[in-house]
């Protein structure tokens, strides 16, 4: 029983947590371990969780932090044109346009709180009174952080298109 229950979970989730992962570590070979980590620490305590999404989010994300602890040689400068140049990665699969991937990489270049708020809004999902609850902040700030965080991402465009 339980494993037809995580069968679906993993259905249903993989591919936002996968994309949630990457967009912290900006690497695919870590948001894969991170994505595998989170759903076997899922199958071990699933019984216990009773917003599953939320959960998934925040032990990926506490599992990302913990690695970083562990590797203080790691940079967060990798080189992320080589990472989404690689043919066949699972990022190809999921991110299937070259329009979505350069959005998605001027997405990942944001600072730290736009770049996890933009992430959680468009790509996981999430609806901002979630992302208030998950961060600690009024659902206006999330609101007001997710307008500044799309207002960036217009320049940041606008910049490069030369308008």
């Amino acid at each position: 029983m339980i494993n037809a229950q995580m069968e679906k979970l993993y259905i249903k989730y993989h591919r936002e947590l996968f994309l949630y992962a990457f967009s912290l570590c900006k690497n695919h070979h870590l948001a894969q371990d991170l994505t595998s980590d989170t759903f076997f620490k899922a199958y071990l305590s699933l019984d216990d969780v009773s917003y599953f999404k939320y959960w998934l989010f925040r032990v990926c994300k506490n599992l990302y932090l913990d690695f970083l602890k562990r590797d203080r040689e790691y940079s967060s400068e990798n080189n992320l044109e080589d990472t989404l140049s690689n043919s066949e990665t699972p990022l190809d699969k999921i991110i299937e346009s070259e329009e979505k991937k350069y959005l998605y990489k001027l997405v990942i270049n944001l600072n730290e709180s736009y770049k996890e708020i933009f992430i959680l809004y468009y790509y996981c999902g999430f609806s901002l009174k979630e992302i208030s609850k998950s961060r600690n902040i009024t659902e206006g700030a999330a609101k007001t952080m997710l307008f500044r965080a799309r207002k960036r991402l217009k320049e940041k465009l606008e910049g490069e298109n030369g308008l």
